[in-house]
């Protein structure tokens, strides 16, 4: 399992390593471009004096009047080491006597610009060497006369103690950075550690959360900023939790109140029969048949919502003429429509052509066009039509007693505006399993109120 921690403090790591790397690379780097740089002017300038101390002899040669012993010895070591002279035409003008059988190699440059380069010196010791081209000068400044120009000098010196001063820097990087890591971990392990702790702090209340304790909230403002948003969200998350356990509770004591008055009626019938087993006839048999049929409605539409809910429906797409479907529908609602002497107008156009599950979309049809005739009040008038331009199947009849506040909750299960719930054939589930079929065909059902009072059922398809 991948731990968040365990890379946090990995990279972490990784990173302060390659940065330890970096920096002590580049320390030692610079810091022996800069004693090179020293080494090298110190060679420079030991290479100045033998050129300063080079003249012409009385016999006419080139001599350099420096006694190598005057400079081979001494603590600051002011003269050359070594060093060796020729001449242009490969003729040796003078060299230092510590070379003994040895020559220096001949390498050179102009003095702007002079070749410096690491060698081996006699004794297997390693050096380091200078190599220029100049001019012999006269006390005047001017070319000396029948001289071959320019001459070469090569100027080398023993580069022990710059090495010696290089290693011991490495040595002090390596184990700087050494240490530097070992303690490093440690501290890097701790700071993750107590970073995450707010976070395993969050983990431990969210594991302390059951059902019944949903009404707790996690403190967000004394989390760090990091957790804020997770927090917020966590919260938001049991706020929904909440009111969806607070549905489940209130539809179950919904469900269970409105088959207690079939099941009492279904008791009495019984007791009753069983009291007079002769005297019922045929009314009782009706009268529980009717309660039979009631709660045998209820369960059929819990568990078409049920399916609906859980994705199981499988459309059959078609066109649907709209108009032919409501009049197929309609005849059934005449008789109650009648009895409680409504008026319903239909604007429905003829060539108004849906395509959709028509088995679906007349089960919607038929819910929304009995919740009309049943809510709308007795003389009232109904109205079912189409807007092409909004794609919408509008069923609307005076609200009555429904007002803004009550609209959320028409599509709840088992949900009426009558707070008596007096039994009868609706029981509160047909809004809520039209908007789950509405939902299964891409379509939404929604409510809204109408500036003239109007409760308007509203059926929109999404266009494509």
């Amino acid at each position: 399992m991948t731990s968040i921690r365990r890379h946090l403090t990995l990279t972490i790591l990784a990173g302060f390593g390659l940065l330890l790397l970096a920096s002590g690379g580049a320390i030692y780097f610079f810091t022996r471009l800069a004693l090179l740089n020293e080494f090298d002017a110190s060679l420079r300038a030991k290479a100045l004096t033998l050129m300063n101390q080079t003249e012409r002899g009385e016999d006419g040669g080139i001599q350099v009047e420096l006694p190598d012993a005057a400079f081979s010895s001494g603590a600051d070591q002011v003269f050359p080491q070594y060093y060796e002279l020729w001449q242009t035409n490969g003729v040796r003008c003078a060299r230092s006597e510590r070379l003994a059988e040895t020559d220096l190699p001949c390498r050179t440059g102009p003095l702007t610009q002079p070749v410096y380069w690491d060698l081996d010196l006699p004794g297997d010791r390693d050096g380091r060497a200078i190599g220029v081209q100049f001019n012999l000068k006269t006390e005047d400044g001017e070319p000396a006369p029948k001289v071959p120009t320019p001459l070469l000098l090569v100027v080398a010196a023993d580069r022990h103690d710059l090495d010696t001063t290089l290693a011991t820097l490495a040595t002090v990087l390596g184990i700087t950075g050494l240490l530097t890591g070992l303690m490093t971990v440690p501290l890097v392990r701790h700071a993750v550690r107590r970073g995450h702790a707010p976070l395993g702090e969050l983990a431990r209340q969210t594991a302390a959360i059951t059902a019944d304790s949903l009404q707790t909230r996690f403190p967000v403002a004394s989390l760090p900023a990091e957790l804020q948003p997770i927090a917020s969200r966590l919260n938001d998350l049991l706020a929904r939790l909440a009111d969806s356990f607070e549905r489940e509770r209130r539809f179950s004591a919904d469900l269970a109140h409105e088959l207690r008055t079939p099941l009492a009626e279904l008791r009495t019938l019984a007791e009753v029969e069983l009291a007079w087993p002769a005297g019922g006839g045929p009314a009782r048999a009706t009268d529980t048949l009717a309660i039979a049929l009631q709660m045998e409605t209820m369960v059929t539409r819990l568990l078409e919502l049920a399916r609906c809910e859980s994705g199981r429906v499988r459309l059959q797409l078609e066109p649907v003429p709209l108009a032919a479907l409501v009049a197929e529908v309609w005849p059934a609602l005449v008789g109650r429509a009648t009895e409680r002497e409504l008026t319903v107008v239909f604007e429905i156009p003829v060539d108004a052509v849906c395509s959709t599950d028509r088995a679906i979309l007349r089960s919607i049809v038929v819910n929304l066009l009995a919740n009309l005739v049943e809510y709308t009040p007795a003389g009232g008038q109904g109205r079912v039509r189409w807007d092409a331009a909004a794609a919408e199947l509008s069923f609307c009849n005076p609200a009555g007693d429904v007002t803004a506040e009550d609209l959320p909750h028409l599509f709840e299960r088992l949900w009426r505006k009558d707070p008596a719930r007096s039994g009868g054939e609706h029981a509160g589930l047909g809004l809520p399993l039209s908007r789950a079929l509405a939902q299964a065909l891409g379509a939404s059902l929604t409510a809204r109120l109408g500036a003239d009072g109007v409760l308007v059922m509203g059926l929109r398809w999404e266009r494509g």
